[in-house]
């Protein structure tokens, strides 16, 4: 296993920042930023929740905009945005309600735009059964899983790129979907 709890957290996009750079035009929607927004004009969006989690209270949250959940993206309108982004959000929302979360996230995605997902490797991540595990993570993410919660999402799409990070501290799958 890949995960160790003494290496640095809470800035997980940073590990593939630089992957984003070829899709990356227009507006675009960073996900779950918490503190640390991947690039400074991507538009923030966060509900705080690791910052009361946790107690960091000498954080600043640099999200633009606060919502109850990234489940919903009411405030933005349908195919709005060039790409959204998400890193290590998805495991936070119960896998029941992924499918629905995608379609949400995938509705303000311009035609040709992307969706970009970060999420820990089961196979390299504590399960959510194990103590060492993330109390808040709801699920287990692998690449079955993913596609098949994609599979659901009444829009078509391609899966463009993947990848299994699992080199120098990371513990992650990256997709990118583009989005007819």
């Amino acid at each position: 296993m890949t995960w160790r709890l003494e290496d640095p957290q809470c800035n997980e996009s940073a590990k593939v920042r630089w992957e984003l750079v070829p899709y990356m035009h227009g507006r675009v929607l960073d996900l779950g930023c918490g503190p640390y927004k991947t690039f400074p004009h991507f538009i923030g969006v966060d509900n705080g929740h690791h910052d009361k989690m946790f107690g960091h209270t000498g954080w600043q949250n640099n999200a633009d905009v606060m919502v109850d959940s990234c489940e919903k993206l009411d405030i933005f309108a349908t195919r709005s945005c060039d790409m959204v982004f998400s890193s290590h959000l998805l495991e936070h929302i119960k896998y029941e309600d992924v499918p629905a979360t995608l379609t949400e996230w995938c509705r303000v995605i311009k035609a040709d735009g992307h969706l970009i997902i970060y999420v820990p490797d089961e196979d390299e991540y504590p399960k959510c059964v194990d103590k060492e595990g993330n109390p808040d993570h709801k699920w287990d993410c692998n690449y079955d899983k993913v596609v098949a919660a994609m599979e659901s999402v009444p829009r078509g799409w391609d899966l463009i790129d993947y990848q299994k990070r699992n080199a120098d501290k990371e513990y992650s799958l990256f997709f990118v979907f583009k989005l007819q």
